[in-house]
């Protein structure tokens, strides 16, 4: 006959054989101590991670604990610095030690692999999210997971899971950015719309994300005007939050204004040090005339773009190869950066940037092998077609770099001022079109 055990019984018996440690005072471990550091900012998301850690103060429970991990992703995301998303690695690895394992600590874990670009880990994390609680967090961090990873029709079938359970702007703006790399601007503008009237002001960096990433769609729509008012609009919701600054420094460009341009990306590249800032601000510089201001940008950028960025160094950096103003030595660091990054990354922009390095090295026939995977899921950007044409000419294929040229053209306003020149040098159309005949 089974034994049988009053409730009481079982649950004091539990009690006594939980870790030392839920028991303990908080700041007891050296993880608590270090989630448990006063932010020295006046921002508001400063303010965020005082309160949390207030609350978690009087009443050290898992909620609180959860709640001050996804205050130090907010703020992660509000500054670009990757120190706050180790602090909320930190809290989980507290939450984990305190409370043991739960799908609250594991989502949190999820978030910053994915965020520190670990797709891999992150895709594991969520699939163990996915067993043990398939809500719609679980499968939105599947959908990044896998569309890093270029897996685009599992992302988009985890994303339509998420979007079941819980249409709102995270669900759409992820759907849009789907709908992007699958060749739709119409329809990733509209459902990036859908994601702005989703936002609220209450909520300004998700806010300015939307509206920021909105801006950048129809920019490549042709409508530079108003990406320009859609930018400004997201920097006056965050303040100085650079990727609004970025993008309105490209529609500034787009416009002719390279003076302005070159001012406000200097301030996001300021404020933001990454390959992406500091190539644009290097672009813009030297348009408006400030060519020892840009070289010092660029400089700044082969310093430390390899570790910062290895994707975005090896495209700018094979670009200044093909534009004949960077060593020949930089297509090999490039082509390293690439294939690292290739490791952990493989959606079209990984493919292409790969493609493009291979290109800069030399290694046309490995470029034109490469691009055919970066093109595979019909993306239409106007930097992917550039390159797609430049390698389908030099590999003796005029009608496709026909195809690709005239692409790329519509979507011009999205190149720097570098990139646009690249296009603008080659040869038109028709002289294309005479050569394909011959």
């Amino acid at each position: 006959m089974p034994l049988r055990f009053p409730l009481l019984v079982v649950a004091a018996a539990l009690t006594a054989l939980a870790p030392s440690i839920s028991a303990a005072p908080l700041g007891a471990s050296l993880d608590e101590k270090i989630i448990l550091v006063a932010p020295t900012g006046h921002e508001k998301a400063d303010r965020d991670i005082a309160l949390a850690q207030d609350r978690l103060r009087a009443s050290p429970d898992l909620a609180h604990f959860e709640r001050l991990g996804w205050t130090y992703i907010g703020k992660a995301r509000r500054t670009l610095d990757a120190g706050y998303y180790k602090l909320a690695e930190k809290t989980a690895d507290a939450m984990d030690a305190r409370f043991g394992p739960t799908s609250n600590s594991l989502l949190l874990r999820g978030h910053v692999l994915d965020n520190l670009h670990h797709f891999k880990g992150a895709e594991a994390v969520a699939r163990e999210l996915v067993q043990k609680q398939p809500d719609a967090y679980a499968y939105a961090l599947l959908s990044d997971a896998l569309m890093e990873q270029g897996k685009l029709p599992a992302a988009v079938s985890a994303c339509q899971e998420e979007m079941n359970r819980r249409p709102g702007l995270e669900s759409y703006a992820r759907a849009a950015h789907l709908r992007w790399l699958t060749g739709d601007l119409k329809g990733a503008t509209e459902m990036m719309e859908m994601a702005v009237h989703a936002s609220s002001p209450v909520d300004p960096a998700n806010c300015a994300w939307v509206v920021t990433r909105l801006s950048g769609y129809v920019l490549q729509g042709g409508q530079a005007e108003q990406a320009l008012k859609l930018a400004q609009s997201a920097d006056r919701v965050a303040g100085d939050y650079p990727p609004a600054l970025l993008a309105e420094g490209r529609a500034l460009l787009a416009l002719g204004r390279t003076g302005e341009a070159a001012s406000i990306l200097s301030r996001a590249a300021e404020l933001n040090p990454l390959p992406e800032y500091e190539w644009w601000q290097a672009d813009a510089l030297r348009a408006a005339g400030q060519p020892d201001a840009a070289d010092k940008a660029e400089a700044a950028l082969v310093s430390t773009g390899p570790a910062d960025d290895p994707r975005t160094f090896a495209l700018f950096a094979a670009t200044r190869v093909e534009e004949r103003r960077g060593p020949a030595a930089w297509a090999r660091t490039a082509l390293g950066c690439a294939q690292a990054e290739l490791q952990n990354r493989a959606d079209p922009l990984t493919q292409d940037a790969l493609a493009w390095a291979k290109f800069a090295s030399g290694d046309t026939p490995g470029a034109a092998a490469a691009m055919r995977a970066a093109l595979a899921d019909g993306t239409r950007d106007a930097r992917l077609l550039l390159h797609a044409g430049l390698i389908a000419q030099a590999d003796g294929d005029p009608a496709a770099a026909r195809a690709d040229f005239t692409g790329a053209a519509p979507f011009a306003a999205t190149l720097t001022p570098g990139e646009s020149a690249l296009l603008h040098r080659q040869p038109s159309r028709s002289s294309l079109a005479s050569a394909d005949r011959r």
